[in-house]
């Protein structure tokens, strides 16, 4: 059974060990989103919007709780704007006109929820695509941007493992919660094989998943509302067409 994982780097030894607990042969490093809609990838980690768009070529088998006492035990997460611990910024308002990075056009915390919040990209001065969430968070510290959104778990393992870092960058706000990442299998998977998953996803518990600020998994959260802000908020984003290649 080939995995693979679409998000953040920072945490995947937590992919791998869940992908190892369900019977994953290997975890892959994935490319394009789109790969999940060949068939050739059995489980995925990735965010929701590329699930959204996958449609029915992926079902969505569990998304996880995070450690954060904020989503009580629920499959939340949110979304944390941060600036650089110098800059006189308090909070998305102020970075009007400012320097901003996403990390890439399907990630729903770094990208779509600011969308949804402004309107426009043209609410800043200047917009560059980091590649990922960690970068847009060096990206900020390094005072090379003015602000980013960036994943809560991912930031928050990003400055549990650089203390450093965590010294240079500060919360101005906060967007959302939303429904965390889901963990996908393709749609043509076996019904027992993904039950089998599904089961053995919802019963993991280990000090490595604490360790990366997970409690354990959930049933699929309903992701509705996510659909429904990607669809308005399409036709104000680069990324419905093919501009940003």
């Amino acid at each position: 059974m080939l995995a693979a994982t679409y998000l953040a780097p920072c945490n995947r030894p937590l992919y791998e060990f869940v992908a190892a607990a369900y019977g994953a042969s290997e975890l892959i490093d994935g490319g394009d989103w789109r790969e999940l809609g060949t068939g050739r990838i059995d489980v995925a980690f990735v965010c929701s919007p590329p699930m959204i768009w996958l449609g029915n070529a992926v079902e969505v088998v569990a998304a996880p709780i995070l450690t954060d006492p904020r989503f009580g035990g629920k499959p939340l997460y949110t979304s944390d704007v941060i600036v650089n611990r110098n800059s006189s910024f308090q909070s998305l308002e102020d970075l009007r006109g400012a320097r901003w990075a996403f990390n890439e056009p399907s990630s729903w915390s770094g990208y779509w929820v600011t969308l949804q919040r402004i309107g426009s990209w043209d609410f800043f001065g200047e917009v560059v695509e980091a590649g990922f969430h960690e970068r847009a968070v060096r990206m900020v510290s390094d005072g090379e941007i003015d602000g980013a959104a960036i994943d809560c778990h991912v930031l928050g393992v990003a400055l549990r493992q650089d203390p450093e870092l965590a010294e240079r960058v500060r919360v101005v706000e906060t967007l959302g919660p939303a429904p965390s990442q889901p963990v996908v299998v393709r749609a043509g998977l076996e019904d027992g094989i993904k039950a089998r998953i599904r089961e053995q996803l919802l019963a993991l518990r280990d000090p490595l998943m604490t360790k990366y600020m997970v409690q354990g998994f959930a049933p699929a959260p309903d992701y509705s509302g996510i659909a429904a802000s990607i669809a308005r908020n399409a036709g104000r984003s680069p990324a419905a067409t093919n501009d940003w290649r």
